[in-house]
């Protein structure tokens, strides 16, 4: 459940007892977990206990304690440090940190220092799209929105983007539905873009006379991307039209799925395609669980929440072993409509929280399409899960 571990060592144990005060108060307490110590002895033994994956992120330590520690192994351990400093030390000048500043200050300086949470492995391979699935095992935990805000801010981050909903009944629509009528310009053919899509892609796959999956990838005789898709200004990527006839989505078979995917991957049109499907155990999700390359899954923190997503690893533990150990090597957990602090148990001891977002209360009562895609708190937070995301896909 913890992001980041530092270790906090200071002879002044009020100072001690008011970051620690902080933190606990701040919206960082669950992401990060602070262990602070006033003696020498207490700090050197806590570090000669801690095997390798127990290290902490960071060390915040004073001179008189920092100092023997890296004379003692700790410059060889790959521990990130910063000198707690008063402004009178000699050396180090690119790692001290002024000792008193506004906590807020302190605290973000701490946050850029960590190590990062070891990377995730990744599918991606040598494809130049990042195919990302937002998934959850509860309906109504903000999947779409999140989804959403990911595009966003890849888009403004200069990536090019493709946000593509699988739902049965489309909850991107009344968020996008101006953007949509903008950005097509009311010409009919975008409003069908992804009907034809799905069609072409049928028809192609008769033509291929092998059968193998990377024949459907190739464009052959088809239209080009851009032809079936529609610009959203606000959304900064590319979106499809919602279909029209629901009966369509109903009947996309995991290998349908699958295709459409690859072939999005395979176009060369696109850096990150975004995949927002169902909550739940229809063809469209299996598809997405086979074909993308990371997942970010949400839960919120409630006990409902927390059974449903214990329920989902549980049958799919006992039914495809296989695919669950491969998809929780490349899924990072987060827990949305974050309020302060975790206070449910995750289903699993072997499963931590890899980012929060927040709540935002007047989402509840929304009535324009644009509230939901400007929020400057929300954004903030998504855009740290998105640079994860992607310094992972680079360290990788």
């Amino acid at each position: 459940m913890i992001v980041l571990k530092a270790v906090l060592v200071s002879r002044d144990k009020d100072y001690i007892q008011a970051w620690l005060d902080y933190v606990q108060s701040s919206s960082s307490g669950s992401t990060m977990r602070f262990i602070a110590f006033s003696q020498w002895e207490a700090f050197r033994n806590h570090m000669d206990e801690q095997d390798e994956h127990e290290l902490p992120d960071l060390i915040i330590a004073e001179p008189e304690f920092l100092n023997p520690w890296l004379m003692n192994g700790g410059d060889a351990s790959g521990i990130p440090w910063l000198m707690l400093s008063e402004g009178g030390d000699e050396g180090h000048e690119a790692k001290r940190l002024m000792k008193y500043q506004p906590l807020p200050a302190l605290l973000e300086a701490v946050r850029r220092a960590c190590r990062q949470p070891r990377s995730k492995g990744s599918r991606h391979s040598g494809q130049e799209t990042l195919a990302i699935g937002v998934l959850s095992a509860s309906g109504g935990s903000g999947k779409t929105a999140v989804a959403l805000h990911m595009a966003k801010q890849l888009g403004l981050a200069g990536y090019s983007v493709l946000y593509l909903n699988l739902e049965t009944l489309d909850s991107s629509f009344p968020f996008l539905e101006k953007g949509l009528r903008r950005g097509s310009q009311h010409h009919v053919e975008a409003e069908t873009g992804l009907s034809r899509l799905l069609y072409d892609l049928k028809a192609r796959k008769r033509e291929v006379t092998s059968g193998t999956d990377s024949d459907i990838s190739a464009t052959g005789k088809m239209k080009t991307i851009v032809e079936y898709v529609v610009g959203h200004e606000a959304l900064k990527a590319d979106v499809f039209w919602p279909l029209a006839n629901r009966k369509e989505m109903l009947q996309m078979s995991k290998a349908d799925t699958v295709d459409l995917i690859r072939y999005l991957t395979g176009s060369g049109q696109y850096e990150v395609l975004i995949l927002d499907g169902d909550s739940g155990w229809d063809e469209r999700s299996d598809g997405i669980l086979k074909a993308a390359d990371t997942f970010v899954w949400l839960v919120e923190d409630d006990i409902a929440a927390m059974h449903r997503w214990g329920q989902w690893l549980q049958h799919n533990e006992r039914t495809r072993t296989e695919l669950l150990g491969n998809m929780l090597e490349r899924t990072y957990f987060v827990i949305n409509k974050y309020r302060e602090q975790v206070i449910n148990p995750l289903p699993r001891p072997d499963l931590y929280v890899d980012a929060v977002l927040p709540y935002i209360p007047s989402w509840k009562q929304m009535n324009q399409e644009e509230v939901m895609l400007s929020s400057p708190i929300f954004q903030r937070e998504v855009n740290r899960l998105c640079e994860m995301l992607m310094q992972a896909e680079k360290d990788g």
